[in-house]
C-alpha cells in the first residue's frame, strides 16, 4: 500500500542524542550500538525518557552523513562526552508513515521525496525517523519519516 504524505507542524522537543559521521552503508550496522550508548547513559541520567526513539540525519553527502540517535527527555541536562541535550527546532516537515521492516524504509522515502518535489517544497537536508513500538512481526513496525521543509525568508516592511 502506498504511504500517505502530508505536511506537519513540528513543535520544539528536547532530545538526548549521541552522534557519529557514518558512511551510508554502515548506518544499519551501527545504529543499534548508538542507541545502546544513550540507553546506558539513561540509567544514571537526571532526566527520564519521554517518547519513542529518534534517528536524525543531516550533513549529507553522497557517501556519508551525520547520524544522531536517542529519544525525547523530560528536561534539559548538561551534555556529557557522548550524549548531548539537543532541541529539535520547531517548523514544518513533510511526513509519511512506513509500515514494515526497517530494511524497506527506502521504499517510503522513494515516495516522500518525489511527493515533496511535486508539491514544490524546498527541503533543508535535515530528516529524521521516529520508531514506533517494537513488535515481533516486522510487517507491523510503524516508523514515521520526516523531511524538514525550508521556511521562506521573512519579508520586512
Amino acid at each position: 500500500m502506498q504511504p500517505t504524505c502530508d505536511v506537519v507542524s513540528i513543535s520544539p522537543l528536547l532530545l538526548a542524542l549521541t552522534q557519529a559521521e557514518l558512511p551510508r552503508p554502515h548506518i544499519p550496522l551501527r545504529i543499534r550500538e548508538m542507541f545502546d550508548i544513550v540507553y546506558g547513559w539513561l540509567r544514571d541520567a537526571p532526566v527520564r525518557q519521554a517518547g519513542h526513539n529518534y534517528a536524525l540525519y543531516d550533513r549529507c553527502t553522497s557517501q556519508a552523513l551525520r547520524v544522531q540517535v536517542g529519544f525525547p527527555v523530560s528536561g534539559w541536562f548538561a551534555d556529557t562526552e557522548r550524549v548531548k541535550c539537543v532541541e529539535l527546532a520547531p517548523g514544518r516537515a513533510a511526513h509519511a508513515v512506513h509500515v514494515g521492516s526497517y530494511a524497506d524504509l527506502h521504499r517510503t522515502y522513494a515516495v516522500l521525496h518525489p511527493w515533496c518535489s511535486g508539491q514544490g517544497l524546498a527541503l533543508t537536508g535535515e530528516s529524521w525517523e521516529v520508531y514506533g513500538d517494537p513488535t515481533e512481526d516486522p510487517s507491523k513496525l510503524a516508523t514515521e519519516l520526516f523531511l524538514r521543509i525550508a521556511e521562506p525568508p521573512s519579508v520586512s516592511k
